[in-house]
């Protein structure tokens, strides 16, 4: 079991609206749990003399960290970055005591569809799903060799890496989408680059199909404004 393998799992702080600063040390609450990471987005900060007081809820990397309600399920490595941060009010730390278990080859374990499936059903609370210390503790973990949970671990660390890469990738792309459709459909840039002389900033191809003037309703001269039904038959 789990329990056997780490030190005290430990509940996080127990902070008021009034501990909470612009910045400082970052506090990790479970909304800040997102596909296995942290995000910053909108993590909270507590002053440093606060984090220095609550010096027993320092997370250090390696640590797991899982929510104590709602999606109780998901959980995140600490890395390096976060190390030295607080385990927030509503979470829950799992440090190892042992070496016999590699921290990244647990954070992956936990991850099995059977592992997710024990805490769902075990978990307590009537509306809202609740881990506690003792439950963590329960979850029985089998593992291989050392070597053998390097391996599983580098192999499933890499294919998160280039998951995470696309995922980059796809946002520049989107971004890079939103900002030439704006360009083109909203502001109507290429249509007032040709009427202030500007040099095309597009393809020959692409630069031609635009107009260059606008008309008295302020969009390029030639477009219409129609509704959808207009182009084809909408059904459900």
């Amino acid at each position: 079991m789990l329990m056997e393998a780490s030190k005290l799992v430990l509940y996080g702080t127990q902070l008021h609206a009034s501990d909470y600063v612009t910045s400082g040390v970052p506090c990790i609450m479970p909304q800040d749990i997102i596909d296995g990471k942290i995000s910053t987005g909108k993590i909270a900060y507590i002053s440093e003399e606060n984090a220095n007081r609550l010096s027993n809820f320092r997370l250090a990397q390696n640590d797991i960290i899982y929510p104590r309600r709602g999606d109780i399920t998901k959980h995140a490595l600490i890395t390096s970055r976060e190390n030295g941060w607080l385990c927030g009010t509503g979470c829950l730390r799992i440090r190892l005591n042992t070496s016999s278990i590699l921290p990244q080859y647990l954070y992956y374990y936990l991850t099995l569809p059977h592992v997710k499936e024990w805490i769902s059903q075990n978990s307590v609370g009537a509306t809202m799903p609740h881990l506690n210390t003792s439950l963590v503790g329960q979850i029985s973990v089998s593992y291989p060799t050392y070597d053998e949970q390097h391996t599983i671990a580098s192999i499933l660390g890499s294919l998160d890496d280039k998951i995470e890469l696309n995922r980059r990738t796809n946002e520049t792309l989107e971004a890079m989408a939103r900002a030439l459709f704006r360009d083109w459909f909203v502001d109507f840039g290429p249509t007032r680059a040709k009427m202030a002389g500007e040099a095309p900033y597009l393809a020959p191809e692409l630069w031609e199909l635009f107009p260059g003037r606008l008309d008295n309703e302020g969009k390029p001269e030639g477009w219409k404004i129609g509704e959808l039904h207009e182009l084809g038959p909408v059904r459900s």
